[in-house]
């Protein structure tokens, strides 16, 4: 988890929030209700924009931990 660089979400999203890029897919990592949460979304195309983006998502019982279940997941999606 060393390799990716997490960038801050904008002040909108509770705090800590933060996201990257992993292949195809944008992994955002946020507080929702005091619960550390993630998401697996598809980067989509401009003729794509009103398509459901969002692939995976789910909470952990902490903010690391959700970094790296929103890692896990994305990397086993990638094409091999």
């Amino acid at each position: 988890m060393a390799d990716e660089e997490w960038q801050p979400l904008p002040a909108l999203w509770p705090s800590p929030a933060v996201w990257t890029d992993v292949g195809d897919f944008m992994l955002l990592v946020f507080t929702q209700d005091d619960v550390p949460t993630w998401e697996v979304r598809r980067k989509l195309k401009k003729e794509d924009a009103s398509a459901d983006d969002l692939m995976i998502c789910g909470s952990a019982d902490t903010f690391e931990a959700a970094k790296a279940a929103a890692l896990f997941e994305a990397r086993t999606r990638l094409p091999e």
